[in-house]
């Protein structure tokens, strides 16, 4: 049996850089919400969620596999609530007949149930990005809650291309 060990791995050109084999998860990060208490919306306009994190690529051409996982939300009144995926301030999603289901969507009175989004960003560069859940209501009189004792996360992971 033979070990190998090191201290460091350092590229062969590059002290900075070291290329893993396509398809190699190079990292994760990830944000969470577990609270004793709603995350209200009741803006017709999309308003950032808790659920926002910030991932700087290891190279460009790379791809970022983003997930959300909404564990249990509700809307309580008339109207519809809507998910979207930001990136950098900006909407990502798509819209259907002008409504966002990106991480699912809510229309019914008291209509509690879960919700999933998926979306893959291929990386431009190597700055920090920001990814985010945006929410928001059809109507002002309307509100939307990611629910109080449920898990919500989104989840960046990023693929070596």
């Amino acid at each position: 049996m033979s070990t190998l060990s090191v201290d460091t791995i350092q590229g062969k050109t590059t002290a900075s850089k070291v290329i893993m084999p396509p398809g190699h998860v190079l990292q994760v990060v990830r944000s969470f919400r577990n609270a004793d208490s709603h995350e209200a919306f009741s803006s017709t306009s999309f308003a950032t969620s808790t659920l926002s994190l910030s991932l700087t690529p290891k190279a460009s051409g790379n791809k970022v596999i983003v997930q959300c996982t909404i564990g249990m939300a509700n809307k309580g009144t008339d109207s519809s609530s809507q998910t979207a995926l930001y990136i950098d301030g900006s909407n990502v999603s798509t819209a259907a007949s002008g409504y966002y289901y990106w991480a699912g969507y809510w229309d019914t009175n008291n209509n509690y149930h879960g919700g999933t989004g998926y979306h893959e960003y291929t990386t431009v560069d190597t700055n920090a990005h920001t990814f985010a859940l945006y929410c928001k209501v059809s109507s002002g009189s309307n509100v939307f809650n990611l629910h109080t004792g449920a898990s919500h996360s989104l989840v960046c992971t990023e693929i070596q291309s």
